[in-house]
């Protein structure tokens, strides 16, 4: 144990301040002198402080009448002003995208659904389905009300299957004596067929001999619109939503291995819907579910705060009416930010929903450290006179870390992905306003608790019967003189109090760990063990990759995951589609470059070698049909077969267009269709990327390092084909957003992370003032961060959106724990690091550790949440609050017991013998 020596050894002399100390402790001096005043004031009219400062956040909240919106992924998660993001832009300017694709997976339950058992079957569903109406908009609809028209083919509506071998008719399919035969005589390649089928199985020949699963794909006409920042098509949904209801996708099924399906039912095939609407219904479904959790981790967070406030279960000195004003102080912050922010026109999306868990942590924090500080005032002063010095004390500290936190997240809000940049914004301001509430509204109802202590007014509500067990109070009197006896306090209903003044948590901080992790051969090992353990970690960091976490988002139990688990089976090798756009110019002249493009693809690494399976080219074809003479009208062409005349060009690629070249027709946007010989504003072609998916467990996701090399090389390559019309080709696809995603999110969760560590030193370094003491602080952060992405790692996260923004969040955290030790550290008066230590403690300890215990239980329940947002939530806050602590805790008083400054006062007793002033007694 340690003992402190009072008697038998000297006082020490005391050591001078270093230039550093001045500064510091002048510094200190300052602000500890505004706040004294201030807390004058708000201890003085603690009403009318409350109530300007209502009057405040009441204007500010008006904001919330100009909420602005938006759950759209590609306006929120994909970085902005990138040049997928511009190609994306300028393809749909000209070729806008009108089409809903909706795609339904039959699984043949006996293995092969070439089986004519299971075409039937499957044929009868798409019958059963082609026959379902909706109503939206006043309209009935049905698929082919709704469908893309296709000409040519056996049915209306343009459908991607192989029964149009049987021209979608059950009676043909039923009275054909060997399906399989009619399949192979379709006259489909392998190439197209793997598409369509499932782990289909061919002969030497080429002839399909059977496949495991066949795919339906309807194209719907698209009437989508944007409301309020969200995609809407009511004629699409509501047809999609009677289909999924007739499927009975809301009565999903799972089986033992994890595969959930609609509860439609058949003996024959497993049926995989997966429709534009499943997405947004996954993750509405999600988002009810997770009401009753969220809900739940609010009232323990705040039941924890009304249990361990202060004065349990005392009549008159219970602070749970206090507990409800931090409350309130913490709603009318959320409400000023939210309202500043929305007048600015900042984007309120989805991810925002996060917002309230970290203001009520860093707000009930706040809380603690006020309490804590006035607890440790002179009850023998007035009470303005106790609140100016809890101000003096905490308000300092809350200060460092709240504009710590405000600059690092004003930082982010330089993000190139808009939901961080927006939730950066929320972020910052609530946590400025956080502070300014505590301090006029929170610290002026705690003067007002104070004042009915002083009258030894009951805690409770004055409305409730007097007969009620809280309102029998005996008189302060009467209870002093019994306390006064060694009696217990009568008003004291249960719960005695500690006689620390940290309770319960104070006392151990104090007596049992303080000691232990102070003693100097304990702290050198606390140090070494725990920089081993950032080693190790950040080891473990740069195994940290990008990925495609899209399918996260998706709940287990969803029958949309086990779709795209069985998209991924069968089809998830076969290549990305993607679009060549070619600009406004003179197609003319530039004949033979058009045609070249199949040449020029066929020399990149990442495209699948172009064929008549895998690129299609209306030039390539209108060119072929010059040398045919199957353009419809004469033309004159050159030993090279282009044609040699500008006008015979451009009318014989119109009347082509228009009848046998007509699947091209969507391909050309003409500058004057009435009159064509003006030319053409934009053409397109259609080629594969190979595949860059990779295999991680059970499921299929694309190689993001794979994904940006595709995507850069067909990039460079479409930007130097200058000879083409308009200078240059434009490669779309809708996929090459996510992979632009790939190529900048990495860099902005570092980039994110080092300007919140730099704010995080540069702060620290002005309010705390002392260099070592920041840096010490700035350490703790530090090591927190890392550790915190180490384990992240291995826990199974990837680098994507949701993580930066947990990281970010982990940022501003994690000062907490470590900047308001520090700080009481240089506070704290004694005659040795170690007794300041030990002091520093049982002061701020017991505040700092009661902030992390009141976070870490709000977010347990969310460890049971279904929301991939929420999951990962869990995971960040629970690392968060236990590396912060053990830093803030653990190590920061370890180093500050070794190396720690003299106080902002200069007075620290010279080490004698490497223990100064104290004893070990290790026996």
């Amino acid at each position: 144990s340690l003992t402190l020596t009072t008697s038998s050894v000297p006082a020490p002399p005391a050591m001078g301040r270093s230039i550093f100390g001045s500064i510091a402790g002048k510094i200190d001096e300052f602000f500890a002198t505004k706040y004294r005043r201030l807390g004058l004031l708000v201890g003085s009219r603690p009403l009318t402080t409350i109530g300007i400062s209502l009057l405040v956040a009441g204007l500010l909240g008006s904001g919330l009448s100009q909420m602005k919106s938006e759950s759209r992924a590609d306006k929120l998660w994909i970085p902005q002003d990138t040049q997928a993001q511009k190609d994306e832009a300028t393809f749909t300017s000209y070729f806008p995208s009108d089409v809903r694709q909706e795609s339904i997976l039959l699984e043949a339950v006996s293995g092969n659904a070439l089986e004519k058992s299971a075409l039937v079957a499957a044929l009868s569903l798409h019958l059963e389905i082609e026959a379902i109406t909706s109503t939206a908009d006043g309209v009935d609809d049905n698929l082919r009300s709704l469908c893309v028209a296709s000409s040519g083919t056996s049915h209306p509506c343009y459908i991607s299957s192989v029964f149009e071998a049987w021209g979608y008719d059950l009676a043909t399919l039923s009275a054909d004596p060997d399906p399989l035969a009619t399949l192979n005589g379709l006259g489909k390649s392998m190439q197209d067929l793997n598409r369509i089928l499932g782990a289909v199985q061919f002969d030497a020949n080429g002839k399909v001999l059977s496949a495991n699963a066949v795919s339906i794909k309807y194209f719907l006409q698209s009437h989508r619109v944007v409301v309020k920042g969200e995609y809407e098509d009511p004629r699409g949904e509501g047809w999609e939503e009677a289909v999924l209801e007739y499927l009975k996708c809301d009565e999903t099924k799972c089986s033992d291995d994890g595969v959930c399906v609609c509860g439609y039912q058949s003996s024959v095939v497993r049926v995989f819907p997966s429709f534009q609407r499943s997405w947004s219904d996954a993750f509405g479904a999600v988002i009810k579910g997770d009401v009753g959790l969220i809900s739940g981790a609010f009232v323990i967070m705040i039941w924890y705060l009304v249990l361990n406030l202060g004065f349990l279960g005392h009549k008159v000195k219970a602070r749970t009416l206090l507990a409800w004003g931090c409350v309130i102080s913490i709603v009318c912050a959320g409400v000023s930010g939210y309202g500043i922010s929305m007048w600015s026109q900042f984007i309120y999306s989805p991810v925002h929903g996060v917002l309230p868990f970290v203001i009520l942590g860093i707000g009930v924090d706040d809380s603690f450290v006020i309490m804590n500080a006035f607890d440790r005032t002179d009850p023998t002063k007035s009470i303005p006179e106790r609140i100016g010095d809890t101000l003096a004390s905490a308000g300092v500290s809350i200060m460092v870390t709240s504009l710590t936190d405000f600059v690092a997240f004003a930082i982010s809000v330089s993000s190139a992905l808009p939901a961080l940049s927006s939730f950066c914004f929320y972020m910052a301001l609530c946590v400025l306003i956080i502070f300014t509430m505590q301090v006029t509204i929170f610290t002026p109802m705690v003067a007002l608790d104070a004042a009915r202590v002083e009258k030894n007014l009951p805690f409770c509500c004055s409305c409730l019967p007097k007969k009620a067990l809280c309102c029998k109070i005996v008189p302060k009197e009467d209870a002093e003189q019994a306390i006064s006896k060694g009696e217990p306090d009568p008003n004291q209903m249960c719960c005695a109090p500690p006689a620390h003044k940290g309770g319960n948590i104070g006392r151990f901080m104090e007596n049992v760990l303080a000691p232990a992790i102070t003693r100097t051969p304990i702290a050198i090992g606390i140090v070494f063990v725990l920089l081993a353990l950032s080693g190790f970690s950040t080891w473990r960091a740069t195994e940290l990759r990008v990925e495609n976490t899209q399918r996260n988002f998706v709940p287990d139990d969803s029958y949309l995951l086990s779709t795209l688990r069985k998209q991924d089976l069968y089809f998830g090798n076969l290549g990305t589609r993607f679009n060549i756009m070619t600009m406004p110019g003179d197609y003319f002249s530039k004949q033979k470059e058009l045609v070249d493009i199949e040449h020029r693809l066929s020399e990149l690494d990442y495209i699948i070698t172009p064929s008549s399976e895998t690129f299609s080219s209306w030039a390539s074809d209108f060119k072929a049909a010059c040398a045919a003479g199957t353009t419809g009208t004469s033309v004159t062409v050159d030993s090279d077969g282009f044609v040699t005349t500008e006008s015979q060009y451009y009318e014989a690629l119109g009347t082509w267009l228009a009848a046998a070249g007509a699947k091209h027709a969507s391909n050309i946007v003409w500058v004057d269709s009435s009159n064509l010989e003006k030319g053409i504003f934009a053409t397109k072609m259609t080629a594969y990327i190979r595949s860059v998916n990779k295999q991680v467990g059970d499921r299929i996701t694309a190689n993001s390092d794979e994904a940006i090399k595709a995507l850069d090389e067909i990039q460079t390559a479409c930007s130097s084909w200058t000879d083409l019309p308009g200078g240059k080709a434009i490669p779309y696809s809708y996929s090459f957003l996510s992979w632009e995603t790939f190529k900048i999110i990495a860099e902005q969760m570092w980039f994110s992370l080092l300007q919140c560590l730099g704010a995080v030193l540069i702060i620290t370094l002005g309010l705390i003032a002392h260099p070592l003491t920041s840096i010490l602080v700035f350490l703790c952060v530090l090591m927190t961060i890392v550790d915190i992405i180490g384990f992240m790692q291995l826990w199974g996260l990837s680098i994507d959106s949701v993580l930066v923004i947990q990281l970010v969040i982990a940022v501003g955290l994690s000062v907490d724990y470590a900047a308001h030790v520090g700080h009481n550290f240089m506070m704290q008066e004694g005659a040795s690091r170690i007794e300041r230590t030990v002091k520093t403690m049982g002061d701020v300890g017991a505040a700092v550790l009661s902030g992390g215990i009141s976070t870490f239980l709000g977010v347990m329940l969310l460890a049971l949440s279904k929301s991939y947002v929420f999951r990962v939530m869990f995971q960040s806050f629970f690392l968060t609050v236990i590396f912060g602590l053990v830093h803030g805790m653990v190590f920061l008083p370890a180093c500050l017991s070794l190396v720690g400054p003299p106080s902002y006062h200069g007075e620290e007793a010279k080490v004698v013998d490497g223990n100064p002033a104290m004893e070990d007694n290790c026996k």
